[in-house]
């Protein structure tokens, strides 16, 4: 640098126009349940790196969304005409429907070390030991690691419905909880050592939610538009950058997206957009479109 101010410095990013045929999004207002099952004792050997979360809550205009930007249900599974809530935990989102109990995602199976495939008694099993619903938490691999039978017997408006080896248990809508379940005798996988865990499943039924998520199966990113339309949209697009940096909140004034106006977990979601579509050290153009005023859908997200 020789003092030169860089912030007046924009990028021009060039932006294609995504397929119009594309499934459109999921929204949906269902009821959302939130599930961490937590192992406080064991150290862990692994953190998330991941810079935004895959989902962020947050309530405007009286809607209380939980928004899933990128994908994180199965590619395949129950239509969300047939969902009769959601189950979100530490390891993605899952569908409920009303034909029976769900077993969510709850840790990681059989987990490779570095010498070859594990399965059976000796597999490896990443726990988590602080959860966090769509963002990142922290683990440990474990052997002889027993996986306690949870499951998701029905959620609707008075409440959610569990079965866990320690009985069963109904959350009231508004309410959280925590269920101490019988401790186990691991050993790490770093170095052997036997440790006695006692998993802790933590339950948080906030009620009904509007979950906003891509097209199942597609590979886009999904975004509120922030009252952005792309057929005003300038092509390309002048991006403020800060020493060769993009400058998010300049690209929002420069675009006429007033940030003030938006609670701050959709400010989070515009960074996400903003870095995914427009960063200036993408290798591709961004393909963008609208399926409707309400959102945008990046179909060919930068990595985050």
């Amino acid at each position: 640098m020789t003092g030169t101010d860089t912030r007046d410095t924009t990028t021009p990013i060039s932006w294609t126009r995504g397929r119009r045929d594309r499934p459109a999004p999921i929204a949906e207002r269902v009821p959302y349940v939130e599930l961490r099952l937590e192992h406080p004792s064991p150290e862990a050997d692994r953190f998330g790196d991941a810079f935004f979360p895959d989902a962020v809550p947050y309530e405007y205009r009286d809607d209380r969304r939980v928004f899933y930007w990128r994908s994180v249900l199965p590619p395949d599974g129950p239509a969300p005409a047939d969902w009769t809530g959601v189950c979100a935990t530490t390891h993605g989102l899952r569908a409920l429907t009303g034909d029976g109990a769900r077993s969510p995602p709850l840790w990681t199976r059989d987990v490779t070390t570095g010498d070859g495939s594990v399965s059976g008694i000796d597999a490896v099993r990443e726990i988590v030991v602080d959860g966090t619903v769509g963002g990142d938490s922290t683990l440990a691999a474990v052997r002889d690691y027993s996986e306690p039978s949870i499951a998701v017997r029905s959620v609707d408006a008075d409440g959610v419905a569990l079965e866990t080896p320690a009985g069963s248990r109904t959350v009231a809508p508004g309410e959280r909880t925590t269920v101490e379940l019988p401790p186990q005798s691991v050993r790490l996988a770093t170095d052997g050592e036997s440790r006695t865990v006692t998993p802790r499943l933590r339950v948080r039924y906030p009620g009904r939610r509007t979950v906003y998520h891509p097209a199942r199966g597609a590979d886009a990113a999904v975004f509120p538009s922030f009252g952005l339309g792309l057929e005003t949209l300038s092509n390309p697009v002048p991006v403020p950058t800060a020493t060769g940096e993009l400058d998010d909140r300049s690209l929002a004034a420069a675009l006429g997206v007033d940030l003030s106006e938006r609670p701050y977990p959709e400010r989070v979601l515009w960074q996400a957009f903003a870095y995914g579509a427009f960063d200036p050290h993408r290798e591709t153009e961004p393909r963008l479109s609208q399926p409707n005023d309400d959102l945008l859908r990046l179909e060919n997200p930068a990595t985050a």
